[in-house]
Parts: C-alpha cells; structure tokens; sequence
C-alpha cells in the first residue's frame, strides 16, 4: 500500500472514530482511534496523529478517564509547540485539533484535583496566545467558556457570568467556528447563572436548548439537568423530579460522567419531594458511577448528597462513614482550588451529625 493510500485508510478510521463517538458507542471509538494513531506512527504523519489523538480523547473524556484523557491532549499541545512538528500542522482539521487540545485540557483539568485551579488560566492563556499567533482569534468561545467554569470553580461568581455571557455571544458571532457548540455555551451560562443564584434567568438558556432540534441526546440530557436544577430553585420538587427523571434515562447510554450529575439532581429533587428511599436509591448510583470514574471530583458530589440523604434517614451510621470518604476528597479539592470552599460544606454535615 502506498504511503499516499495509507494516510487515506487511515484517515477513514478517524473519521470511522468520531461516527462511532457521536453514536455513543465509545468502545468501538477507541479501537478505531486506536488504529489510526499506530499508521500516524507508522507514515510519520503528524496531521494524522493529531486528528487520531483528538478523537480518541475526546472519548476518554467522555466516559470519564480523565487522566488518560488529558495525556492524550497534552500530546497535541507539545507537538503543536515543538518546532519540529509545529509547521507540519498547516491543515484545518489539525487546527481545529490543537485548538480543541487546549480548551479540553482545561475542562478535564477541572476534574483533576492534582491541578491547582488557579494553574488552569496559565494554559487558557497559552491557548489564546496559540489562536492569536495562528490567525484564529474567533475561534474563542470556547476558551471564554472554560474561564467562566474556572472563575466558577473558584466562587468568582461576577467574573464567571461576565466570560460565560461573552463566550456566548462569541459563539453567535462565529457559528462555523470549531469548539463547543452552541448549546454547550448555552448550557454553561445557564449554569453560571443558576449557580449564581439567577435560576430564573438561567431557565430560558436550558430551554433553548431543548427548543433546538439538532440538539444530541448530550444536549437534552443537560438541558434537563438545568431545569431540575431551576425547579429545585423555585421550590417545585415536583417539576424537579420529572425533569430529573428524563435526564437520567437520557444519560444512561452516555456512561458514568453524565450519570453522575443526572443522579446528584434526581436524589436531590426525591429528597425535596420527602422520597428518601427514592433518594437514597439515587444517591448510592450516583456513588457507584462516581466510584468507577475515580479521583475526588465526582465523588465529592456523590458522597455530598448520600451524606445529606443518610442524615435524613436519621441513618447515622451510614452518615458517618459517608463523611469519612467526604472529608477525603473535600481536603484535595480544597487543596487544588487554594479555597476553603470545600471543607466548608462538610463541616456544616459534620455538624448536623453532631446535633443528631
């Protein structure tokens, strides 16, 4: 086989990856990608190896490997930056994937409690001095909103709404720009927002989202998510739990990384709505996807809302092995974001114990 027809088969898995990626069938993506990153090897194509590497991270992120995820876009980035393969990279689609490595990075770095977060603006940083020096300044929606979920992160909650809103306008501005799409933008403002305590003007954003009909079962899931969340807010645990509902059957085929935040809000709108056993049968799903993803990020939330559950159900015991896990996880998070934010909500279920 020729080296011309070679780059071409391999060039079929990489895109074979990302039909198999879109249609959740992650295992067959990765075998696909796989593949391709060995003949990438093999032609000393780093166009290949770029695009090849993209989509399989994509998919490690998605399912929530996050460690072997962020290996992979760091890859990008060093051979974006290495001189001897930087000016090899002059081809749209490897564009789109070195700058896609640099704002992914950061979304799973947010998931990585060995990262101190405040280490995070330093590669958004690097990603917007990349875009400058490549021509491509529009193409930075996508970075705006990974600095709204930092800024989050670090309960900067002003600066955080202000790059979200700009993200989005961004991404208005600029459809056919790679990155997030425009319901992930909508999606993070929402969240912004609603976190900020503005759920009634998050609402709208989640809604659009449904209202597109090109939205992925991704997009629904999260709108949903969002909209539990603004009921909650409202004080309709009922409406809460409907919506919560359809986003857990929408995340079950999506793996861990979307189950764990559909279940944190399921329990949570069955514990409003006075269903513990309903809520404790969420909560501890929500541990066991939070346990096979690993680290403290997920499973900091997971053992949250058992936490609270288990206090609830005067089930003391459970509660205080659940605080034990919880104040693990709450000491790294804490220790990454340079906050207390973290062992600041445990100490108050600690107390709740207590008072028990």
């Amino acid at each position: 086989m020729s080296e011309g027809l070679g780059a071409w088969a391999a060039g079929l898995l990489v895109d074979e990856a990302w039909a198999a990626y879109t249609e959740g069938r992650f295992q067959q993506a990765l075998a696909a990608a796989g593949r391709a990153i060995e003949a990438a090897g093999q032609l000393d194509d780093p166009v290949l190896l770029v695009r090849a590497l993209h989509v399989e991270a994509s998919t490690l992120q998605l399912m929530g490997d996050h460690a072997a995820a962020l290996a992979r876009y760091t890859r990008i980035m060093g051979l974006a930056e290495d001189p001897a393969t930087s000016g090899r990279l002059d081809d749209p689609d490897a564009a789109s994937a070195v700058a896609d490595a640099y704002w992914s990075w950061v979304e799973t770095g947010r998931k990585v409690t060995g990262i101190p977060v405040r280490e995070l603006f330093r590669v958004l940083d690097a990603a917007d001095r990349w875009l400058a020096a490549t021509g491509h300044r529009d193409w930075r929606a996508s970075i705006l909103s990974e600095r709204a979920s930092v800024h989050q992160m670090l309960g900067q909650t002003d600066a955080a709404v202000a790059a979200a809103e700009e993200a989005l306008a961004v991404a208005v501005q600029h459809p056919d720009a790679p990155g997030y799409v425009l319901n992930a933008h909508r999606f993070t403002l929402g969240d912004t927002l609603r976190q900020a305590g503005r759920a009634a003007q998050a609402a709208p954003h989640y809604q659009a989202i449904l209202d597109d009909p090109d939205a992925t079962s991704w997009d629904r899931h999260v709108a949903r998510q969002g909209l539990a969340q603004c009921a909650l807010a409202a004080g309709d645990p009922a409406t809460a739990r409907r919506e919560a509902r359809t986003a857990v059957l929408l995340a079950e085929p999506l793996g861990d990384n979307a189950l764990c935040t559909t279940l944190d809000v399921l329990a949570e709108a069955c514990r409003a709505d006075g269903d513990l056993e309903a809520a404790w049968q969420a909560a501890t799903r929500h541990l066991e996807a939070a346990g096979r993803i690993g680290g403290h990020y997920r499973p900091y939330f997971a053992a949250r809302v058992a936490v609270d559950i288990a206090l609830d159900r005067s089930d003391l015991s459970a509660a205080k092995r659940l605080l034990g896990e919880l104040d693990e996880h709450a000491a790294a998070l804490d220790a990454a974001t340079g906050t207390t934010i973290y062992t600041g909500e445990t100490a108050r279920r600690h107390q709740r114990l207590a008072d028990a």
